[in-house]
């Protein structure tokens, strides 16, 4: 895998931490994860400057949900932010 989908990866482990810390604090599951993970990874991190194109919230949030489904349907062969990191660069990872 490419620096790229290294930075990537990294980026969603720390996004996955920081989501973790709100759950925590408000009991536990959440049914709107994408939209939190979106909204965090477009405003509080370089998830843009490394993906190297610009999502909209909607854009980002339906993207993560399709990957937690293809992920959750599949072969589980790399933890799901490399795995995802690799599908949202597409060919440059």
């Amino acid at each position: 895998m490419g620096e790229r989908a290294d930075r990537l990866g990294e980026i969603l482990d720390r996004a996955e931490t920081v989501h973790g810390v709100v759950t925590q604090k408000t009991g536990g599951a959440d049914p709107d994860w994408a939209l939190f993970y979106a909204w965090w990874l477009l405003n509080w991190s370089d998830f843009t400057d490394v993906v190297g194109r610009t999502l909209s919230l909607a854009e980002l949030t339906v993207e993560l949900t399709r990957l937690d489904a293809a992920y959750r349907s599949g072969p589980r062969d790399q933890p799901w932010p490399r795995t995802y990191a690799v599908s949202l660069l597409g060919s440059e990872a």
